[in-house]
């Protein structure tokens, strides 16, 4: 396969949509930056490169050649779900990107639609029940785990409506896990203490699913069957390699 190939896969309609909607995220942040810049406290760089950062790194997970090679290939599929549930979010939680995404709104959206709605007590409610640790936690295990069972899994492979449900909830869950974990309003001990316990148990969490998909010695993945032997790569062992990246990448970004 020669690079345009993997890049523009022939059987595969490549998502300029995506394209298109990354791009627009990239210039309504900016403009919100640019703002900021003007009228109160410019946003410092390093948060800027987290932010860009997050973005880029979750737009090249969602297109070829990852998300392409992905269908072929177990350990390729690990990646992706580790840059859009770990990565991503991690990235744009340090670069805190919410102020400029607001600043950068139109004023008819940010006045009419966006602050109303902020305001909304119920949605308050919701937000605050979302981003509290015991709940965030859960959330991001049970997601992460339900995609991570054999038929779910299956599942994303065979129908690209379920994949593109399965990178949404991966993503939204991480948002909202690394906020509730990095956020730099939770500034109280008590605060760090249980941040450092869910981390703790998730990362526990993950490796023992991790060990258990590299080493229990069965094909949990049948879709893989005749597509990683394609690759060159024996369905086992392209098993072990997923269950690997999970368990190594996946428990070093708890310790961070």
């Amino acid at each position: 396969m020669n690079l345009i190939d993997l890049f523009f896969p022939p059987h595969v309609i490549w998502p300029w949509w995506m394209a298109v909607l990354t791009l627009a995220v990239l210039l309504w942040y900016r403009r919100g930056v640019q703002c900021l810049g003007f009228h109160v406290n410019p946003v410092p760089r390093v948060r800027r490169v987290w932010t860009y950062a997050g973005i880029l790194i979750g737009f090249l997970a969602v297109i070829p050649p990852i998300d392409s090679v992905a269908d072929a290939l177990y350990v390729v599929h690990m990646l992706q779900h580790f840059l859009l549930e770990m990565i991503t979010p991690f990235c744009l939680a340090v670069g805190v990107p919410l102020a400029p995404l607001v600043a950068g709104m139109p004023d008819r959206i940010r006045h009419q639609v966006f602050v109303p709605m902020i305001r909304n007590r119920k949605v308050q409610g919701l937000y605050r029940f979302l981003i509290h640790p015991v709940t965030a936690a859960l959330l991001f295990a049970g997601v992460c785990g339900f995609w991570l069972l054999p038929r779910p899994f299956d599942a994303t492979v065979r129908s690209g409506a379920i994949d593109d449900l399965c990178h949404l909830t991966l993503l939204i869950v991480g948002l909202f896990f690394w906020w509730m974990v990095l956020d730099p309003r939770n500034r109280r001990t008590k605060d760090y203490l249980l941040h450092f316990l869910i981390l703790m148990i998730l990362m526990n969490f993950f490796i023992v699913v991790a060990a258990y998909i590299t080493l229990t010695g069965q094909d949990l993945y049948s879709v893989y069957n005749l597509t990683s032997p394609a690759w060159g790569l024996p369905e086992a062992v392209d098993q072990q390699l997923g269950g690997l990246l999970l368990w190594i990448p996946g428990s070093l970004i708890h310790v961070l």
